[in-house]
């Protein structure tokens, strides 16, 4: 087993070789600043090992201990103004949605905003990551119905079950919610046993508000609704709007065995082929470092003239493959994208992961042009609708949609028809 002072070294040499932002983040990277040593705890390194990282400005950079992990407090919550409020309490009994968090371990939410700085990562208040920081914080003061109250924290198990579903809302409308693209095979399952109902809509709203990104090829399927003519996939990006990728020794051994894990999902045959011709490309560049990578896939998207207008759903919590999907979706005159600004993950992505032992970091092997990066900004919607706790207990954003909807007031944007 490596130690902690090597695995430091190691990811250091990542950080300056490897890593696809290494030429942008030179300035932002001072090991110097942490000291790590053998002796301390599991938990002291994977902290500081965290600091480090956040000093990157880069939400596709990681580590962790695989069996150190923070308590789930069993809620969810938002910022707004100086407060947070609790958008999901499925765990937690003693709370319940739209109640107001006033204070936490003693502090102030402003106060506990500059203790929690890094972890938070924006200083724009419905864009902080308040729900990192929670699994730290033992101790928050409620205010329910003109009452305050303390509560301690306790601990749960955390759970996650993605959903990938349908509903019909009226005649004219159907809408889908997909929270990942981690997974092809349950996305073509919910588009084709519904495709006729689709196809059939004069709307279709798609709901990528919280989505935890994956594998961009897994959403290719709903792009034939996106757009209302047959066009190569290549043609969505012109001019700069390429990737590069830096193929050194250790992102082709790393990033062919991620590829190849692909591979052993039930996958659609084109989706396959794709994944394997990527394989190829790393197998042939080996050790070219950082290349310009053309977005030819060979990839046809057919295209449907109906649904005549499509909605896309977007905030903050939908991240790297969402952030891609919200941007390709824009440039269809169909769509309208209503919400929040995405999480903005996408500059550095093709995740390969390094295996430690007990440890385990992440990091990107790719980026994107530099007029193209997103970090902190996300994918700005058409419409913005901004975050109010009124949010937490009813969907304001899709209220909003059916209105255009009933109005018939669509928003034409992009550049393909």
């Amino acid at each position: 087993m490596r130690s902690k002072i090597d695995i430091f070294k190691d990811i250091q040499s990542i950080l300056e070789n490897d890593y696809a932002g290494y030429l942008n983040k030179q300035d932002l990277n001072h090991p110097e600043q942490y000291q790590v040593t053998d002796e301390m705890s599991d938990d002291q390194f994977e902290e500081i090992m965290k600091s480090y990282l956040y000093d990157f400005k880069d939400g596709h950079l990681g580590f962790s201990a695989k069996d150190t992990t923070l308590p789930h407090r069993g809620f969810l919550v938002r910022r707004y103004e100086d407060a947070l409020f609790v958008t999901e309490a499925n765990q937690e009994n003693r709370l319940s949605v739209g109640d107001k968090i006033t204070r936490i371990d003693g502090k102030s939410i402003d106060e506990a905003a500059v203790i929690y700085q890094k972890p938070l990562e924006n200083d724009e208040h419905e864009r902080q990551f308040w729900n990192v920081v929670m699994p730290r914080v033992k101790c928050v003061q409620i205010e329910r119905d003109g009452e305050q109250f303390e509560l301690q924290l306790a601990e749960h198990e955390f759970t996650y079950e993605p959903e990938y579903s349908f509903q019909q809302i009226n005649s004219q409308t159907c809408y889908i919610k997909i929270t990942d693209f981690l997974q092809e095979e349950p996305i073509l399952t919910v588009i084709e046993d519904n495709s006729k109902a689709i196809e059939q809509s004069e709307n279709l709203i798609i709901d990528v508000r919280v989505n935890k990104g994956g594998n961009d090829s897994f959403y290719f399927e709903l792009l034939n609704y996106i757009f209302g003519r047959e066009l190569d996939f290549s043609e969505l990006f012109t001019g700069n709007e390429v990737m590069l990728t830096n193929y050194t020794e250790r992102n082709a051994e790393v990033w062919i065995a991620a590829l190849e894990e692909y591979l052993e999902q039930d996958l659609d045959g084109e989706t396959a082929r794709m994944i394997r011709e990527d394989i190829s490309l790393f197998r042939e560049n080996t050790g070219k470092g950082l290349l310009e990578v053309k977005e030819d896939l060979g990839h046809t998207i057919k295209g449907r003239p109906s649904p005549t207008y499509v909605y896309v759903l977007s905030d903050y919590q939908c991240g790297s493959s969402g952030d891609t999907f919200v941007r390709n979706a824009k440039k269809s005159p169909k769509v309208t994208v209503v919400g929040r600004p995405t999480m903005g993950i996408m500059d550095y992505f093709n995740v390969a992961t390094i295996d430690y032992g007990d440890f385990e970091f992440w990091y990107g092997v790719s980026k994107m042009h530099d007029d193209y990066l997103t970090h902190g900004k996300g994918e700005a919607p058409h419409m913005y609708i901004p975050w109010t706790p009124e949010h937490a207990k009813k969907d304001i954003d899709l209220e909003v949609v059916m209105k255009l909807i009933k109005e018939e007031k669509n928003i034409q944007k992009g550049t393909f028809r």
